[in-house]
């Protein structure tokens, strides 16, 4: 076999080996938000909690929140007897970053029993933990 039918190989290996790669982070990720979305729908702030990097900020328009003040107020939404609504997320996008790290961007929605119904956009950076992938930062 030749030097340059070699390298070619190689390279082509490579190549695939990324692609598969990335494909394998976006599946990840676009399967942790549908599985964030369930847990807010069935109201499991345990299993919520578990999607949080223990150094996890929210940035929003009121300003800047960390993990616990977060947690805090999902917890309050949460909480028995309130219209949470229904959450779901559409037009996501993943893009692996540097290894261990991935930016998601799309659109969420809450439908509330009142027909009502609340839109934006967000994005979102991951980190790849021993404990699967877990949200740092979000900017809504």
């Amino acid at each position: 076999m030749s030097v340059t039918f070699r390298i070619t190989i190689l390279l082509s290996f490579l190549l695939f080996s990324g692609i598969s790669g990335a494909s394998e982070v976006q599946t990840e990720i676009k399967q942790m938000l549908n599985f964030f979305a369930e847990e807010w729908n069935e109201g499991d702030l345990e299993s919520i909690r578990g999607r949080f990097h223990r150094d996890f900020i929210l940035v929003t328009s009121d300003g800047i929140r960390n993990r616990q003040q977060r947690l805090d107020e999902l917890g309050d939404v949460i909480a028995i007897g309130k219209d949470r609504g229904v959450l779901s997320f559409s037009e996501i996008e993943v893009k692996p970053l540097k290894e261990d790290y991935a930016v998601a961007y799309g659109r969420s929605r809450l439908k509330f029993k009142d027909g009502t119904e609340l839109g934006s956009m967000f994005s979102s950076i991951y980190v790849n933990t021993p404990f699967g992938w877990k949200v740092i930062l979000t900017h809504e």
